[in-house]
């Protein structure tokens, strides 16, 4: 499917909020209700658009350091990883990497003995380095254009 100019705003809105009602994107970006609606459907059909979801403050939660996590799995014990990192439900990111660490995940806790626990189950399957996120200079970037 190719996307224009018109469907890259649609998409820009609908990052920003997913919530906007059809009237206002059509206002926004030029065109009836009806038309964003059939693009929305199409770059839906595409797997343009995969999902839409709540940006939820962690912090509020209870959860206020953000962490990343990589780990160097020991030979082995990549599909048990694998399988047991699903069942961890401070890790909301798992990702498989090129280069020294096998995986590299994200996660949150509530306090750094939290943290401390997180680590020693994951440590089971591998040397991990565990660095805190102090900021977020760039969170949640909507795409708006090629690059």
């Amino acid at each position: 499917m190719k996307i224009d100019r018109l469907s890259l705003q649609i998409l820009e809105e609908l990052q920003l909020n997913a919530r906007t009602p059809l009237t206002e994107i059509s206002k926004r970006v030029g065109l009836s209700s009806p038309t964003v609606a059939e693009r929305i459907q199409k770059m839906e059909d595409a797997d343009i658009i995969n999902g839409y979801t709540a940006n939820l403050n962690m912090e509020s939660l209870g959860y206020a350091l953000g962490v990343y996590i990589s780990i160097k799995i020991r030979f082995g014990q990549v599909k048990n990883f694998e399988e047991y990192i699903e069942t961890v439900p401070e890790i909301y990111e798992c990702h498989k990497l090129t280069g020294h660490d096998c995986m590299m995940m994200k996660g949150v806790v509530r306090n750094p003995k939290h943290l401390e626990a997180l680590n020693a189950k994951l440590s089971m399957y591998g040397e991990l380095t565990t660095s805190l996120i102090l900021s977020s200079i760039i969170k949640n970037r909507v795409y708006n254009k090629e690059f």
